[in-house]
């Protein structure tokens, strides 16, 4: 490598460096009800609409609703179960926001008696920036929980009233009326069902990877991925994905700005394909390398955007793929406990990782649903396993000990995985998780050379993701 080639290298690893950490103060910035301005799977996500219902009052939280749904649920299976039990699975929203806390007293008026939910709801302090609205929404509840506690059915203007509270007090709304054990129990099943699905990949998937290392071992199977020949190829790639990088974030934040004006016209399914066309559009990068003299085949054999063995074998390997790196997913979520009790022990509470996309889950439809399979199980794995996998994970497997395959292997895996970690809006927490799943992506991408198998697995993982979250919200 000459003098030119390590100057080049260092301005790209410390632009890399520069980029994530604007990433990560850009998603400490933005509010709940911001637009995304630094994310994945599309970091444009609208605000949300005026129309009928809607507050100026923060929502319930969903984490909040889903443990609501769960001890519901809990306590229709085992009613004779002490109330302050039951109560203390939803402690986190006895110290939320307002929503949350009204929220709270209708649990303790379900769990504990429906004069102590009112007596608790009357003693909630109201939001100083919206004390008219916060009173008229604890009065609703409040008249909805004593007509329980008169045993009579609600008027058609208080049903009126407390069904317009559900696009902020959403699932409390069903815990005064008669769906509540119902859409509890389905929200439980669903819970069960995710379980097992991931307990039986994680086993099948502990199992595939140590077939894979038995034969790596004994020479029955090799990694057939090629480093670029030259110290000149591999720093471009570096070059291209710091420039894909900048270009992404870009785009997203003057997407955010442009279309802001336009989110109530766009919709929900609107500003999702938006952010398609975004990310779609950050593959513009691509066009560089050909300024530096490696042409687009060349670079497509580079960066494994090609079918290797063919595409369907490619994809059933991205279905091994997957199952190889949940193991790695359930290894970094320990390790993301451990960081997030001992920051709980030293900061106190903090919210919980979350993505922005999550909040569109609540009452999506049709057309809202498909944008958001298209983003997140197509554009998404497709765009991002080009850049990280393919641009960068190719430009360290070039640099950094290309001769000695596994050492080589280990660091483009573990740096390339960290910095597709951090630049999610999950928080820096929640790096080891989406980190042991890039790294499982980085094996095959290794293993393979082609980008299908990792782009397989990326979208497969998103939509079960994705296919859990709106069964659970729904």
């Amino acid at each position: 490598m000459t003098p030119s080639e390590r100057f080049r290298k260092i301005c790209v690893w410390v632009g890399i460096a520069v980029v994530a950490l604007g990433a990560v103060l850009l998603q400490r910035q933005r509010s709940d009800a911001d637009a995304a301005s630094a994310s994945d799977e599309g970091g444009f996500v609208e605000d949300r609409p005026d129309a009928p219902g809607t507050s100026d009052i923060a929502p319930a939280t969903l984490e909040t609703q889903l443990a609501a749904k769960m001890t519901v649920a809990l306590h229709a299976l085992a009613p004779t179960t002490d109330a302050a039990q039951l109560l203390g699975q939803v402690e986190r929203g006895r110290n939320g926001a307002f929503a949350d806390r009204l929220g709270y007293c209708v649990l303790v008026g379900s769990f504990d008696g429906w004069d102590r939910g009112v007596a608790q709801a009357q003693e909630i302090a109201l939001p100083e920036d919206a004390v008219d609205e916060a009173k008229a929404m604890r009065d609703h509840v409040i008249a909805a929980m004593r007509a329980r506690v008169e045993e009579r059915a609600l008027s058609a203007d208080e049903s009126e009233a407390l069904e317009s509270l559900r696009p902020t007090m959403g699932y409390f709304v069903d815990v005064l009326g008669p769906d509540a054990v119902a859409k509890g129990a389905a929200t439980t099943a669903v819970l069960i069902a995710a379980g097992l699905w991931y307990v039986g990949a994680f086993f099948v998937g502990l199992a595939a990877l140590a077939v894979l290392a038995v034969l790596c071992g004994g020479g029955k199977l090799r990694p057939i991925f090629v480093p670029a020949a030259s110290s000149h190829a591999a720093v471009v790639l570096g070059e291209t994905f710091l420039l894909w990088i900048t270009l992404f974030l870009t785009l997203n934040v003057l997407a955010a700005v442009v279309a802001a004006p336009f989110v109530a016209q766009l919709g929900g399914a609107g500003s999702l394909l938006v952010s398609v066309a975004v990310m779609f559009s950050s593959l513009a990068a691509l066009a560089y390398p050909a300024s530096r003299g490696i042409h687009w085949a060349e670079l497509r054999r580079l960066i494994g955007l090609h079918a290797g063995a063919g595409f369907v074998r490619e994809a059933l390997h991205g279905v091994v793929c997957y199952l190889c790196a949940v193991p790695l997913l359930v290894a970094g979520l320990v390790v993301f406990a451990i960081l997030s009790a001992i920051s709980e022990a030293v900061a106190g509470d903090a919210a919980p990782p979350s993505h922005p996309v999550v909040e569109l889950f609540a009452g999506a439809g049709v057309l809202q649903v498909c944008a958001l399979f298209l983003l997140a199980s197509v554009t998404a794995p497709i765009v991002e396993e080009i850049a990280f996998r393919g641009l960068l994970y190719g430009h360290l497997r070039g640099v950094v000990a290309p001769r000695v395959r596994l050492i080589s292997m280990i660091i483009a895996a573990v740096a390339s995985s960290a910095v597709f970690a951090v630049i999610h809006p999950q928080g820096v927490l929640f790096v080891p998780a989406l980190g042991g799943l890039a790294v499982g992506f980085c094996l095959y991408r290794e293993m393979r050379s082609s980008l299908v198998a990792p782009m397989v697995a990326h979208g497969l993982n998103n939509a079960v993701t994705l296919t859990i979250g709106l069964t659970l919200m729904s």
